[in-house]
């Protein structure tokens, strides 16, 4: 796992290698990652920490705001594992960083919820 702060005011990154991630069908993770009042983890309803972040699809690249990608929830690994949850799934970059500007969310829950709601917009 590696957490990687932007150089450009890009923001965070967060990456995990393919082995070390479960719950994404064998993929790795490289993405950015959203950040609340309390900073980049967001609480669950039980006190883990998680990450939220915009992975973009492979054939989207990085960059582009509208790449499409999922928005993941990673645990906050204190082993060799990060747990990833797909919150939503295929959803434009553009769509899914104004919804968590909109929202605002500060808690795993809520991010969820602001997740789920990008699955409901779409066309």
């Amino acid at each position: 796992m590696m957490f990687q702060r932007g150089s450009e005011g890009g923001g965070a990154r967060f990456a995990a290698l393919p082995e070390s991630v479960s719950g994404y069908g064998g993929r790795g993770i490289n993405g950015s990652a959203y950040s609340s009042r309390h900073g980049h983890l967001f609480k669950d309803g039980d006190g883990g920490d998680w990450w939220i972040i915009f992975q973009p699809a492979a054939e989207s690249g990085h960059a582009a705001d509208s790449a499409y990608g999922d928005v993941l929830a990673c645990s906050e690994s204190l082993g060799d594992v990060v747990h990833v949850r797909v919150l939503a799934a295929m959803v434009r970059r553009k769509d899914a960083d104004a919804a968590f500007r909109a929202e605002a969310p500060s808690t795993y829950d809520e991010a969820a919820a602001a997740a789920a709601a990008l699955g409901r917009r779409r066309p």
